[in-house]
This record gives structure tokens, sequence and C-alpha cells, in this order.
């Protein structure tokens, strides 16, 4: 069973090394006005193909390359609508409207064996439309957890697959994430975390596994039906329908496959537990049954829905598309915990079969104990930029502010921080509520060089003085203080005009221990020297002095009137323009459940001189 991953509200952009357009809109049926959910979106451009889809209200936001193909909208059902090139799009805005194709319904029956060899034939087929060499993905991943009607988290990110067919198995890399969950009940998964994950839904590619209703081995548990004749991108596609043979004691499925009447490739497949099979759902198994026991945690699964779709690329077929429902019984009686939670996920595949760059190393790669709780969701409106992402519904906006309300979160003056640059804005959020800017850690992160560390940041020459307050608390409950890993935050001072990193930081937080400190740290030519003091409370006033070459850091604590010298160094790498600005990080030695950022620092009353 796979843990909960609280990730994020998921996505990165297409790249292809020119300037980008967003255009955003909405695709409805022609006739009449109904939109149109889960309308795929295809980008080509030289060879390649994106992906977007329509979210459940029919709209969508993409970002186009500059020279393009072609854009193609499609959905089953219909047909296909495609522009080809900027110059056919009309404004930022498209209304895409879609028409019915003619569907064929069989007049008589099909005996079953005519559907069976249909299946066994797609069966066959399969390893022919696969990609033979490793391949990369990027994708785009959303999860929404809620009992009945309370909603614990709503969380997105980007993730790059790397996919092994040789081997089949897969490597997931987090690129970026954030999310927005209810506190109070999210922390009371720490010990054991029930369903979903990224994995739930990337393991249905046909490289790692097949469904039993695809399996050669499995299909006599099964009765198939062609249903239908059905239109997809100008192609005829079957409609299979199958249910598990009465007396199969075992949990299987329902649903129906629609497979390319000329390639016998699965276009889309559609499932959930079948009704002659939920007596037999096995809730855990291996270590997770044993680890449950342990903890006194009773966790039953009720049933489950998913869907896949997969898309031709160089005459491949490959997942472009997953989504699934989970519903789950979940009793804890050490945490009165009485649980009917749904937990919702979906993964987008927007850049399909690239070229592998770099293998995820092991430390990179996403692992089932992984936790990223990185809030909030409503901070930094522009986080996702011109990325593409499934376009949230007006239900995802409700959740957050639902979540916002049960923490006690003042966000009606929150707003994106402006005028400032970002250094790997994927590795936190900053937001701005009157004159102070909030910075939260949401990844792993050190400040080693511009590829491990995030910097929000200003320009500025010649002599200043900068001084602001600094107030760091958990992210998860901002009445206590940071208490593990490396986690501070603090002003940097960075020059970006050598090849080597050359910065200086002052930052107040953690260095291993829940013991507050402040830490002046030196780097030359990526060689580092850290002075590190004990103070009494993280919370105080931060300054760094420019005079010349001379760079001065200052430190006094809340409510106090002396400041305190930290360190003092002569630099000669300052010249020219100079980064100024706010640095945040968190690191830690372990990978365990608890060893992810829990770190808001709070800057106000800024100066600068």
């Amino acid at each position: 069973m796979c843990r909960i991953y609280f990730v994020f509200q998921f996505l990165l952009p297409v790249i292809f090394g020119q300037a980008q357009v967003l255009y955003t809109g909405i695709v409805t049926n022609i006739k009449t006005a109904e939109p149109l959910a889960g309308a795929s979106i295809s980008l080509y451009k030289s060879g390649r193909v994106s992906g977007m889809i329509s979210n459940k209200e029919g709209r969508f936001s993409i970002s186009v390359t500059e020279g393009f193909d072609s854009l193609k909208f499609s959905m089953i059902g219909y047909r296909s609508k495609t522009y080809n090139g900027a110059t056919s799009l009309n404004g930022n805005y498209l209304e895409v409207q879609l028409a019915i194709a003619p569907s064929e319904l069989q007049e008589v029956v099909v005996k079953p064996p005519v559907a069976i060899d249909i299946i066994k034939q797609v069966i066959a087929k399969i390893p022919a439309y696969l990609p033979e060499d490793v391949f990369e993905s990027k994708g785009f991943y959303r999860e929404i957890i809620k009992d009945r009607e309370n909603y614990f988290s709503v969380a997105e990110a980007v993730f790059l697959a790397q996919y092994l067919p040789e081997k089949e198995t897969y490597k997931l890399k987090l690129i970026q994430g954030r999310s927005k969950e209810d506190v109070a009940y999210t922390r009371l998964f720490e010990d054991f975390h029930p369903g979903g994950g990224p994995q739930s839904v990337a393991g249905n590619s046909f490289i790692t596994s097949r469904p039993d209703f695809l399996n050669l081995k499995k299909v006599n548990d099964f009765k198939y039906k062609i249903d239908s004749l059905v239109q997809f991108d100008g192609r005829w596609l079957y409609s299979i329908s199958f249910d598990q043979q009465p007396g199969i004691k075992q949990a299987l499925e329902k649903g129906r496959v629609l497979v390319d009447m000329d390639d016998l490739a699965v276009v889309r497949y559609e499932a959930v537990n079948s009704p002659l099979g939920s007596p037999y759902i096995k809730s855990l198994t291996g270590t997770d049954k044993v680890f449950a026991e342990i903890l006194n945690i009773d966790f039953r699964r009720k049933g489950w829905k998913r869907r896949a779709d997969f898309t031709r690329v160089n005459n491949k077929w490959l997942m472009s598309y997953a989504e699934a429902e989970h519903a789950i019984a979940y009793k804890q009686p050490k945490k009165e915990l009485d649980l009917d939670l749904t937990i919702h996920v979906e993964l987008l595949m927007t850049d399909l079969q690239l070229p592998l760059t770099k293998w995820i190393s092991k430390d990179e790669e996403w692992k089932r104990k992984n936790i990223v709780a990185n809030l909030p969701g409503v901070c930094d409106a522009g986080y996702w930029g011109n990325n593409n992402i499934i376009s949230p519904s007006e239900d995802i906006n409700k959740i957050v502010a639902g979540l916002s309300k049960n923490n006690q979160e003042d966000t009606g003056s929150v707003k994106a921080v402006k005028d400032w640059q970002y250094i790997n804005r994927n590795f936190f959020v900053a937001a701005q509520q009157n004159d102070s800017i909030s910075i939260i850690p949401i990844m792993k992160c050190l400040w080693e060089d511009d590829e491990t560390g995030g910097l929000l940041y200003k320009e500025i020459r010649g002599d200043f003085t900068i001084t602001s307050k600094i107030n760091p608390v958990k992210n998860s409950n901002a009445d206590e203080m940071p208490d593990r890993g490396f986690q501070q935050a603090g002003i940097m001072i960075r020059g970006y005009d050598t090849a080597k990193e050359n910065y200086l930081l002052l930052t107040t937080g953690t260095g291993g221990n829940p013991n507050p400190k402040i830490f002046f740290k030196r780097t030359i030519d990526n060689k580092s020297k850290t002075v590190v003091d004990k103070i009494a409370t993280m919370n105080g006033w931060l300054r760094m002095q420019r005079k010349g070459k001379t760079i001065t850091a200052f430190f006094k604590e809340e409510n106090t009137a002396v400041w305190n010298k930290v360190g003092e160094y002569e630099i000669n790498w300052m010249k020219n323009k100079l980064q100024l600005g706010f640095a945040v990080f968190a690191s830690f030695s372990g990978s365990g459940p608890k060893m992810h950022p829990d770190m808001k620092a709070v800057f106000s009353q800024l100066k600068i001189e």
C-alpha cells in the first residue's frame, strides 16, 4: 500500500528554448455549449509532443511556444479541431467548440469469443507499442484528500519520470511542488499514511505493469462485450466493456477499454472495482499490515476507480494521463480517528518521451517514505508562472479557502511579492502581507550554489545598509520555533558575475538541534566558512552593512537596543551589481517522514539605505 504524499497545489514548462505565450480557454459542445471535461490538448513541435487536458469545467491553460507546428483539441466521441501555427489562434483566449462524431451501435450482440479475440490481440500488441530504450517524461500531479465533506489537503507537484522498459521499472524525481492542508488533521498521519501518492498513478503505464483485464493469464476471469464503435481524432475505436466472471473469488474490476481499430492499441481504459469481487478486497499486505497492527490501525479499502489515457508518439503509445480515486475507512482509537477517506489523484504527462539527459541519482529519487509538507497554496499566485498545469476548477479554489479558514489564517491581504526577483523559485513560496514578506521553504535545499538554494532578491550597487526584523516559526504551528535539522532564514549578499560561488549569508534558525543559533557564512570561490553563536531566540533583527569592500553583520534580540557584531569580512569579489535579499533553506541528515521543511520566516520593517 502506498503512503500519502502531501506534496502540493503540479508542472514544468514545455521547453523548446523559445518564447512562450499563455493561452487560456474552454472546450465545449458546439450544439449545447456544455463544457467538455477531460478533452485532450496536444502541442506538436519538431517531432515532440506536449500534453494538456481540460479540467472538470472544460477550462484549460497552456503555454505555447513560438514556431509550434500545431495545437490539437480532441475528445472521444467528438471531431478533433486543429490550429496550425500561432497565426491561426485568434487572441489569447480560445473558445474551442467540438462537434459530436457519430457512433455506431452494434445491431446484434457480438458473441464473447469475438471480444476476447480482440482483447488477446491487443495484449499481444502492447510490447510492440512500448519504447525499447530508456526515456523520460515530465508530469503534473494533483492530489485531494477529504473525510466525508471535510477536506484535509490539496496538493500539486511536478515530477520527472524516467522509465526503464527493459527492467520494467521507473524512477521519480520531484521538480517543484506545494500544498495546502489542514494541519490539525494531516499531522495525525505522520506515523502511517494510507493510499495515494504519485506512484499510484505513474504505475498505470504498461511499461511497469498491466491491469488484470489486459493480462493474458487473467482474461478467462473476465467477460467482454463490444458495445459500440466511437470516433476519436478521426479514428474508429472499439468500445469493449468487461466485468469479472461470477464465481471468481478475487477483487477484480469492471469497466471499458477503448481500442484503436487499426492499430489495436489501447487509447483509454476506465475501471472500478467490481461488485462481484468486493467481498474479496484485500486492504493490507506485507509490512504495511504488520505496521498497522503495531499502531493499532484499522484500515479497510472500500473501493476504487481509475482511468488511463494513452497517446501515440513516434508510432509508440505512451500513457499521457491517469487518475484514480480510492475510498478508505481508517480508524485509530489511540488518536480518536474514525475517518471515511476519499483520495483523488491525477497525473498529466506534459512532455512525452524526451531523451534521457541525466540519470536520477539515489538521493534525488522520490521514495515512498518522503513527505513534502509545503504550505501554503494561497501564497505566491505566480508560483507556476507559464508552466502547464491542469487548470484548477472552482472547487479547488473553494477547498483552499476552506483549509485556510480551518487553519485560522489571515489571507485577506496576502498577495504575491512584486518587484523582487527569484533564484530557484521552486524551492520556496513567498507572499506579502502589509509590510511583511513571508518565505516558506517547500523542498529540501541548502545554499551551496545557485542550483541548491533559493533567494528572493533585488540588484544593488555601491555602499548600503539593510535592516530587517526576522521571525522564524514552524509552518505547522506559528507558536513554536523550528526544532530540527538545518532550517535557517536571513539576509544574503551575493555576487553573480564570477564563475564560482561568492556570497555572505546572515541567518537565524536551527543547526542540527532545536537550540536557536545565529550563523554568518562566507563563501568565496565555492569554499565556505561559517561562524555560529547561540542566541536566546531566533526572533530579532538582522543588519548587514557594506562600506567599500567591507561587509559587517549585526544581530540584536527583540526588544533590545544593543546591536551585537556577528562578524566582518573584507571581500574582493564585490564588483558592479550585487544580489541583495532574503534566503531560506532546509536540510536534514535523515530522510524519514518527519525530515521535511517545517518553517516560515517572516521579514518585516525592511529598510535598505
